[in-house]
């Protein structure tokens, strides 16, 4: 109750006097009811929001960041009322001139970040915000010169081109430590229990371990082959490791040499662990047998034989009256180790692959290939809650020390954290560059550690304070398509289950979204060129349009038995083509409003195969390219269904094709990273654009056709600019963007405002960008992003930046901060 009247206090919009007088009027008890429900949602209708600068009110004199519920509510009117954002920036602006503001101001911020409220370009200079929580905040190229940021969390924030120059920066959180470079791939990690040492087993060779105070290597073990698992003994003196050549190795950290070597597994083991009492090693391996050793003289005193499959894990309960272990894609077993017999074995839901019990034992979490992880009961041993994120393998679990949270790790190149008692997904960590191999809660509860085939140990810093909300309003799951609105106002985005609307300008969600039918599975979709109508490719191989105006199925067009792997409009709207897998192209004419069976315009010999982005329509509609493997290009007439032309410009699979607006130039991009440029009636293609490193994957032109934007595997967007001299036509590299963790799967230029895309990726996170000459210089700011909550700092300034820890520092060179000459602790000038 306390923290409604807080509320209330700092946001009560007040009324007209118009409404007063038709609130008087009222006589309807039910109406009266619904008072304070109209008062919430009344803001846009004739209410405006009362005034803050009361300085004397709880917004200057209260930290409000502890009150998560306050924030929230605060947040939720801000995303409903302009007028209160613009109030919030005003005191922030304030604080630049006013340090008695100090407070306000960064209790301002804090809630305009989380309310989503991007700060891309903004003048911040000099402004007074200590202790603000800006996680996961969008920053890109803001300009934060001479601002007090002490103390402030900074997490997940997109800070690139951001200028900290004299800033003051003691106690900022960047919720990331300096990653560890490996030799090789890291396939398994562990803090010591006292929490001062971190162990890394490599897969090609060996263990590192490292001091967790200074963060430098001070064992490091080879010569054992590649390591799969290690594990510090419970008294942290010794640590247990399980290797490709087939050996459980023991070894003294205190001497830095080897104990035991114990041979019996004839495979490879995976998974390696300590009883709580220190006194048994348990090992898994491949030759489907779990091992027990007496940790002190090596003996192998039982072995576990009743797996059909390899063994993948092995874990001790808490009390170390049980073993659990699991047999690769199968079962999971459970086993008394003081006897070495089986007590429970039951069928895993789908293909399991790792396990882990809670602090108290009475949960066991268990990831498979599914990307799901499942909780189990570990007395009766029913299944509890199913965990839904990932879209990969899951390669490891573990819980966190006070058995609050669950953190996983996948193929999908991300670490998820969970809530343990709700299932409910709390955040994502993305940052590694390939697979994510473990993860570890360090013993404090203050770190993840994490590790995987990019070679690199990732130290994250927790807050205690996170919870579900941080990722409400921030998914956006299994990206299709990419597209601008018409009138270049909003953007459309397609996932498998929804089309979702964005305010181009601001990133905010927009209310007419469209949720897909339960029984629809989309294998990929398409929106019509007036942005009313969208075609979603099925797996059942039928295309089903829908009218997003209205939301209503308009037909369903039935083409085949198997599943289609795309669906096209064309610019011109007439026609969509569906194809897939099997070298077939559907056409069918939306300008016949009964929409025909469709019919199969090409049907390609068998050595000639095409990629589903290597097919698209001319401007004009009248023209249909085909990109194929072996490097070749057919141009088809969509309405009479002849060859009109064909050319072979490259060896290498044809990836991306996109027709100018203007003309009939055709851009062609391929495997061997490079884009030909074809008049579309040559033998050969006029013009050859380098530059990307890898397979191209998108190309779009502009609407004036004097752009390229294209994007390549090796993670980045090329700007090409055309130029005219007399008849002669050139392109030139006009910029390249970097600022991705991912392929750049789709590209789309807004129609109506110049030099602006968005860029979707394949991690599902989209940015849109704005473009400026600024001299000789082609600049690319981004105006915002959707889903990319992770630490970037790439041409981030700093020059000057007071009271930076030696560690912060160390991450920000890393990450790319262009200016490392920054002030350490301890040295702060007060001029």
């Amino acid at each position: 109750m306390l923290e409604y009247f807080l509320s209330r206090a700092i946001y009560n919009p007040v009324k007209t006097d118009n409404e007063d007088d038709e609130e008087d009027d009222e006589e309807d008890d039910e109406e009266d009811d619904e008072e304070d429900d109209e008062e919430d949602d009344a803001e846009s209708d004739g209410c405006r929001s009362r005034s803050l600068f009361d300085v004397k009110g709880p917004l200057f004199r209260r930290n409000l960041l502890p009150e998560s519920s306050i924030i929230q509510f605060l947040c939720d009117r801000v995303k409903s009322n302009p007028d209160f954002e613009k109030q919030l920036r005003a005191i922030i602006d304030l604080s630049k001139t006013d340090a008695s503001a100090a407070i306000a101001a960064t209790n301002a911020i804090t809630i305009l970040v989380r309310a989503g409220v991007v700060f891309n370009g903004a003048d911040l200079r000099g402004v007074k915000i200590p202790g603000a929580d800006l996680s996961g905040g969008q920053f890109d190229s803001t300009q934060f010169q001479g601002a007090n940021l002490t103390g402030a969390d900074l997490s997940r924030s997109w800070l690139r081109q951001a200028n900290l120059s004299g800033a003051q920066l003691k106690d900022v959180r960047f919720g990331e430590l300096p990653s560890l470079e490996m030799e090789s791939i890291v396939m398994s990690c562990a803090y010591s229990p006292d929490g001062t040492m971190l162990a890394a087993g490599l897969g090609e060779d060996g263990v590192d371990v490292y001091s967790t105070t200074s963060w430098t290597r001070i064992l490091q073990i080879r010569d054992t082959g590649g390591v799969f698992s290690v594990v510090f003994s419970p008294n942290s003196q010794q640590i247990a490791f399980g290797s490709r050549d087939t050996t459980v190795r023991v070894w003294d950290l205190t001497r830095g040499e080897e104990l035991l070597a114990m041979k019996e597994h004839t495979g490879p083991t995976y998974s390696v662990d300590y009883s709580p009492c220190g006194k048994l090693i348990a090992s898994a391996s491949w030759d489907k047998t779990v091992r027990l050793w007496s940790s002190q003289t090596g003996e192998c005193l039982f072995v576990l034989k009743d797996h059909k499959n390899g063994v993948m894990s092995v874990k001790f309960s808490p009390d170390g009256r049980q073993l659990v272990s699991v047999e690769c894609d199968a079962s999971i077993r459970f086993w008394d180790p003081e006897t070495g017999e089986l007590v429970r074995e039951f069928d895993s839901l789908d293909n399991v692959l790792i396990v882990a019990y809670s602090p108290d034992g009475k949960w066991i979490a268990s990831g498979h290939r599914s990307g799901s992880l499942q909780l189990w009961d570990a007395v009766s041993y029913e299944p509890g809650p199913i965990l839904q994120g990932h879209t990969g393998d899951v390669k490891e679990v573990a819980f966190s020390p006070n058995g609050q949270w669950i953190a996983s790790v996948s193929m999908d190149k991300t670490v998820r954290l969970w809530d343990a008692s709700t299932g409910k997904p709390i955040l994502i960590l993305s940052g590694h560059d390939s697979i994510v191999r473990c993860v570890a809660f360090s013993p404090n509860g203050l770190h993840i550690v994490s590790g995987g085939y990019d070679m690199k140990v990732r130290l994250w810093e927790l807050s205690s304070s996170w919870s579900s909300v941080e990722l409400e309003g921030h998914r956006v799951d299994s990206l299709l398509k990419t597209a601008y609105s018409p009138d270049g106002f909003s953007i459309l985005t397609a996932s498998r289950h929804r089309v979702h609307q964005w305010d181009s300008t601001t990133g905010g969600s927009l209310p007419n979204a469209f949720q897909f039918p339960e029984a629809v599975s989309a294998t990929n979709v398409d929106f019509s060129p007036d942005g009313n109508q969208i075609a979603a490719a099925l797996a059942e191989g039928d295309v089903q349009f829908w009218d997003l105006r209205t939301c209503a199925a308009r037909s369903v067009v039935k083409v085949e038995r198997y599943s289609l792997s795309n669906v096209a409009y064309s610019s011109c709207g007439r026609w969509v083509a569906a194809f897939n897998w099997e070298n077939r192209i559907w056409l069918w004419d939306l300008h016949d409003t009964t929409i025909k069976e469709p019919h199969v315009l090409i049907e390609s010999e068998s050595n000639k195969w095409f990629d589903r982005s290597g097919v698209t329509f001319s401007s004009a509609g009248h023209r249909l390219a085909i990109g194929y493997t072996g490097g070749s290009i057919s141009v088809f007439d969509p309405q009479s269904g002849n060859l009109v032309s064909s050319m072979q410009p490259t060896q290498e699979t044809v990836s991306a094709l996109a027709y100018s607006p203007i003309g009939q130039q055709l851009a062609i991009g391929a495997d061997d990273s490079s884009i030909y440029l074809w008049d579309g009636q040559s033998q050969e293609p006029s013009i050859k654009l380098d530059g990307h490193s890898g397979r191209i994957f998108s190309i779009a032109y502009s609407p004036c056709g004097q752009w390229i934007a294209s994007s390549s595997d090796d993670k980045t967007v090329r700007l090409w600019r055309r130029w005219q001299e007399g008849e002669s036509e050139s392109w030139k590299s006009a910029g390249v963007v970097r600022s991705f963790f991912d392929t750049v799967v789709d590209i789309a230029w807004n129609p109506i405002i110049p030099m602006e895309f968005v860029t979707h990726c394949y991690d599902d996170s989209f940015q849109v960008w704005r473009m400026s000459i600024e001299g000789e210089s082609v600049v690319v700011r981004m105006l915002w992003g959707f889903n990319k909550r992770i630490l970037y700092v790439e041409g981030l300034v700093s020059m000057d930046a007071t009271d930076l820890s030696p560690m912060n520092q160390k991450l920000l060179v890393q990450r790319g901060a262009v200016d490392s000459s920054l002030v350490p602790e301890g040295e702060r000038s007060d001029a």
